[in-house]
């Protein structure tokens, strides 16, 4: 069993996740059918974000290396970097700012007001400029999981003018999704769960309380066991992606 905190946070991430799919799903039917935006360039916006990973993958392909595999490296690096903020969270200390790596650390703790993260929830009370960026900075798997959301349901919206129908369009997402969303979502929640324990602490300025509460939890957590869980499930959704999923779409496709 995991920590309540984990498991708390993976669940809000996964909510943040299907409200903004049907968030960005309605909102871009409004924008095909009511204002007659063309689907081929919602389709591109939703895609953007992906766009920077498809000439990697077509080199991998064109080396013989297996699009299933390519698919489970991609997402799992991404995983691996979100777990590692709830590691590199302690960089924002403005008290341990000369231990090695000191550049680094002055960079993080540059005292600097970034003033576009007042305007993130929650942050405009936080005094402390080192608490406000480490605040935002555990709420990163947050941001990334809306994103996520926004952009697959922008291309959802989509699959009826570019797959034929809504239904490939789904499918499009489903087989793999099941899998791959909870796991990116459990590998978000290590780190937005130091995010959840220190959002009531923040706004009191006590900064080495907060370091220390982040430290404490961390040591808490089954990242290893976390870890191997996640890149277990981004292996099979990536081999579900390549080797099921597209190709039943392009039957979807022809079909239609």
């Amino acid at each position: 069993m995991f920590p309540s905190l984990i498991y708390n946070a993976w669940k809000r991430l996964i909510l943040a996740y299907v409200l903004s799919f049907a968030v960005s799903f309605l909102i871009g039917a409004l924008l095909l059918y009511v204002i007659d935006i063309a689907p081929e360039t919602l389709f591109e916006i939703s895609t953007k974000r992906l766009a920077y990973a498809l000439p990697v993958m077509d080199l991998g392909i064109e080396a013989g290396m297996d699009g299933g595999i390519l698919l489970f490296f991609w997402n799992s690096m991404g995983a691996l970097v979100t777990i590692s903020f709830i590691y590199t969270a302690a960089l924002f200390n403005p008290l341990n700012i000369k231990r090695s790596p000191q550049v680094i650390r002055k960079i993080f703790c540059s005292r600097g007001r970034m003033k576009l993260l007042c305007f993130l929830p929650g942050c405009l009370k936080i005094e402390s400029e080192s608490l406000r960026r480490l605040y935002v900075w555990l709420m990163v798997p947050l941001i990334g999981m809306i994103l996520l959301g926004v952009e697959t349901g922008l291309s959802a919206s989509t699959a009826r003018n570019i797959f034929g129908s809504y239904l490939a369009g789904f499918i499009s997402l489903l087989p793999h999704g099941i899998i791959e969303i909870p796991a990116i979502a459990l590998a978000g929640a290590v780190t937005f769960s130091a995010h959840m324990l220190i959002k009531p602490k923040v706004h009191r300025n006590r900064i080495e309380e907060v370091f220390k509460d982040i430290d404490a939890h961390r040591n808490t957590l089954p990242i290893k066991k976390i870890a191997l869980i996640v890149v277990f499930c981004l292996l099979i959704a990536g081999l579900v992606e390549a080797h099921y999923t597209q190709p039943l779409v392009t039957r979807l496709v022809n079909a239609a």
